[in-house]
């Protein structure tokens, strides 16, 4: 499940010796529901030294990849350690949750030990990890409990409960689900797979039922991916006091490319600004008012992609993996700055707050365009370097 690219950090390792440093604070994210977690751990030496500061940040994909990234930082300063934060755990929507060294140690050694059963290469920069992890930890069930709480993000509805259960279910993670799951469902066997390969949970709509005997349930009509397939799959679930209850896959069948772009597909608005300065001054000041965003390099520019600060587009009927996304910005090599987002709201939000920063002057407004399924994507995956021009043939 990778969602993020990241940069490498100032810093890396230490002079020091590893097993000097002592454990100052831990946090980590409580996404664990969405099979991703961010962790920062930061150690100190104990004795004057001219840098006695050490940040680490794990990106842990639960799913696939294991530890998919490991960055360090040697230093103490706030604003860069704030900043590491938000290139790596920003697009998750998370918020922070502390950790004590027992937990920090524990996960550490729990991401090294599952990437490695998981067949996964371990992050070139994770070598240093030795000095946390040559001594294992063994959490108490209290201990253990605790932990997922802090881990998991409090549930407040029966919508949000089920997305997040079939977003375990179908990330092959039956762990993560049986977090979600009642004593008594776990008691009769737990969770079990829909599917079975891993698939990307991309779409799911919610609807009650109650049968003639008057019991209650909710049928789940969900749209995923697996390699290179589409299915939708219909599944039936039942809940009490914020547990599942009882989980079975009714119907499960392939489906088209173009039925699934048909059912993911929305709105995109557009707004196209012409770029006034100089492009490597410009990139410089955009990449700061971007801070925190996920960019990625295209061939005609760069897109930079800003994340909802929560994830609470899954605690509505509707579930649509895309919905965290808050707004698109594209730098094209064409000289444009293209935003777009996926309502009328949004698009005006992102507009206003551009026309009130300091980037104001850099860059003219040419074009306004509202499309009805989503266009900038084609565009940074085209060869054309004019999205005027690109409209045009697209049309």
């Amino acid at each position: 499940m990778t969602k993020h690219a990241f940069q490498v950090l100032p810093g890396g390792r230490s002079e020091h010796l590893f097993s000097d440093y002592r454990f100052v604070s831990g946090e980590i994210t409580d996404t664990r529901l969405m099979g991703v977690l961010g962790m920062h751990l930061h150690w100190e030496l104990p004795y004057p030294t001219a840098e006695p500061n050490l940040h680490q940040y794990y990106y842990y994909d639960i799913e696939e990849l294991g530890l998919e990234t490991y960055r360090t930082y040697s230093g103490d300063d706030p604003i860069a350690v704030e900043l590491a934060s938000k290139n790596l755990f920003g697009g998750l929507g998370a918020r922070m949750r502390p950790l004590s060294e027992r937990e920090g140690r524990y996960l550490a050694a729990e991401f090294i030990n599952e990437t490695k059963r998981k067949k996964q290469m371990l992050p070139d920069e994770a070598v240093g990890l030795e000095f946390i992890t040559r001594m294992p930890v063994f959490l108490t069930s209290e201990e253990h409990e605790e932990l997922v709480e802090k881990m998991c993000t409090d549930i407040r509805s029966d919508y949000q409960l089920i997305h997040y259960y079939l977003m375990r279910i179908f990330g092959m993670d039956l762990k993560g689900a049986s977090y979600l799951s009642a004593p008594a469902f776990l008691a009769e066997g737990g969770p079990q797979t829909f599917l079975p390969e891993h698939a990307t949970f991309l779409r799911n709509s919610i609807e009650e039922y109650v049968d003639e005997a008057g019991h209650e349930s909710y049928l789940c009509e969900s749209l995923v991916e697996t390699e290179n397939k589409h299915w939708l799959v219909i599944s039936e679930l039942e809940t009490a006091a914020g547990r599942i209850t009882g989980a079975k896959r009714k119907s499960a069948f392939e489906v088209s490319l173009y039925e699934a772009s048909m059912l993911l597909s929305r709105w995109e608005y557009v707004t196209v600004y012409e770029i006034l300065r100089d492009p490597d001054e410009f990139d410089i000041e955009f990449t700061t008012y971007t801070l925190g965003a996920m960019r990625t390099d295209h061939v005609n520019g760069e897109m930079f992609m800003q994340f909802k600060r929560d994830n609470s587009h899954v605690d509505q009927r509707v579930f649509n993996l895309s919905d965290d996304i808050d707004c698109l910005y594209y730098v094209t090599d064409f000289g444009q700055l293209i935003l777009a987002a996926y309502s009328l709201e949004a698009i005006a939000l992102i507009e206003d707050k551009l026309h009130r920063s300091p980037l104001s002057s850099a860059v003219f407004p040419t074009a306004r365009y509202q499309f009805q399924e989503p266009v900038l994507y084609e565009f940074a995956q085209s060869d054309f370097d004019d999205f005027e021009e690109f409209l045009k043939v697209l049309k």
